[in-house]
């Protein structure tokens, strides 16, 4: 069993970061194996009250290096680093493990784990109860036990899902998406009752939608079956109410259901990164957006380095009318990864609002060549609509149009380009359209009136549908 922890202390919580196990053998299977137990400590960890876990995201970017524990804790804002070596040979493991202070660079723990492979499972339980013993000792005091849940019992199924995972967290596109739904798949063969995976594919399939790599009705269908047999297989996992809730609050518009869902997965596991930073769009559609900050800063603090909260940080920013901070959101993104398009869209998109075009022209068009899709078109598009290069825009209307053939392209991108060159009577079909499909950027359609479709361009129509999604 492994003992959960309650804060105690008035100190606020104790922040660690568990470093990426180093694999001495550089075999590509073995790190696969090391990177997982990485990974399921990481989660042991974010379980227990009192600590403040880094991200596994921002924890893997020291994946490969060998940093100090001063340089990797001021980077990730944390107090302690976990850090370790995991070798295997034939069917035997030995797991190596210290806990450092950052402060003063002193070890205060170290574990050294020679066993069977098959144990593995019981190794990480035993990993994790000498770190959260060592923690309690020293800074959290006497606390009462619980346990931790295993998602399977089965350890191929487990590796599998890892590598579903890492597919997943790549947020890379429709290729990667398939690539984790496949390996989801192959270890619900192993095990069916393997919820923590149904929950997974349901995230790969609303991502997919979310971000126009597939159509709506291919896509929900799927989102809805996993989303429930993850549900009805085990009703206290975190991760499926996330999904639950992503998609009552983006395609079902149920914010009263949404805040339910949500307000679960944050009772089953408040040390999720990702959940906070939903949340906190969650917060910004419905107009709290002080607590939305601080929501998304909270994901921040947990993943500073993690792509998606940065990208949904600068959203919230964008929603409250913080243009200048979420164009430096955006900076922030393209530093981290420049082959990553949308920090530079939502540079180009705040630098719209801003009225700077020339350089909202170079970034927007930067995330085009990065993302060529209905996303990035329409930006380009509205940009040149309200910059009063007309032509371009209805160039860019052509190009969405031929992209549709092939690709999915909203109706809600077509819409607001058309509105950009003040179309109104073509745009209002398409808003309605995409107010009778649920289509995601709805949800933001009031803020695009008031920032891009003010003065000249105004049609009174638009205000009836900024208000329709119930946001």
């Amino acid at each position: 069993m492994i003992a959960e922890t309650q804060q105690t202390s008035s100190a606020g919580l104790i922040t660690i970061a568990v470093l990426p196990f180093v694999n001495p053998n550089n075999d590509p299977e073995e790190e696969f194996f090391s990177d997982g137990v990485t990974d399921d400590i990481i989660n042991l960890l974010s379980r227990v009250r009192g600590l403040q876990v880094a991200g596994r995201i921002s924890s893997f970017t020291f994946k490969g290096t060998d940093p100090t524990p001063q340089f990797a804790g001021e980077r990730l804002h944390v107090s302690y680093i976990l850090r370790g070596t995991l070798q295997t040979w034939g069917d035997k493991l030995r797991l190596a493990t210290e806990l450092v202070e950052v402060a003063d660079g002193r070890v205060i723990w170290t574990g050294q784990y020679d066993r069977d492979l098959d144990d593995i499972f019981d190794v990480q339980e035993e990993v994790a109860l000498a770190i959260i013993n060592a923690v309690r000792a020293q800074l959290l005091g006497e606390q009462p036990a619980t346990t931790f849940k295993r998602y399977t019992h089965n350890n191929e199924a487990y590796q599998l899902y890892l590598r579903g995972l890492f597919y997943h967290n790549k947020f890379g596109g429709a290729d990667e998406y398939h690539k984790a739904i496949a390996y989801f798949e192959s270890a619900i063969e192993l095990d069916p009752a393997y919820a923590i995976a149904y929950a997974g594919i349901a995230s790969c399939y609303l991502n997919m939608w979310f971000y126009r790599h597939l159509p709506a009705e291919t896509a929900l269908p799927f989102v809805k079956q996993f989303t429930e047999r993850a549900l009805d297989l085990d009703s206290e996992i975190a991760e499926s109410y996330l999904a639950l809730a992503r998609m009552q609050m983006l395609y079902e518009w149920d914010f009263k259901s949404a805040a339910r869902s949500f307000e679960k997965a944050l009772a089953l596991n408040w040390n999720t990164a990702d959940l906070h930073c939903q949340y906190g769009l969650f917060l910004a559609f419905t107009g709290d957006t002080a607590k939305a900050r601080e929501e998304t800063a909270l994901a921040l603090s947990l993943e500073p380095f993690s792509l998606i909260n940065n990208f949904y940080a600068a959203y919230v920013y964008w929603v409250a009318g913080d243009f200048e901070n979420a164009v430096a959101q955006g900076r922030k993104l393209v530093e981290l990864q420049p082959a990553f398009w949308g920090g530079h869209m939502i540079i180009g998109l705040n630098l719209i609002t801003l009225k700077d075009f020339p350089e909202a022209q170079d970034t927007l068009e930067a995330a085009l060549e990065i993302n060529y899709n209905g996303i990035t078109l329409s930006a380009c598009g509205v940009l040149f609509g309200l910059s009063g290069e007309i032509e371009s825009a209805k160039d860019i209307i052509t190009q969405m149009n031929t992209l549709h053939k092939t690709q999915v392209v909203s109706n809600y991108d077509m819409g607001v380009v058309h509105a950009s060159i003040g179309e109104a009577d073509v745009a209002v079909e398409y808003f309605q359209k995409a107010i009778d499909r649920h289509e995601p950027p709805m949800l933001f359609f009031k803020y695009i009136v008031r920032d891009w479709l003010s003065g000249e361009r105004y049609d009174e129509r638009y205000k009836a549908y900024a208000g329709l999604t119930g946001a």
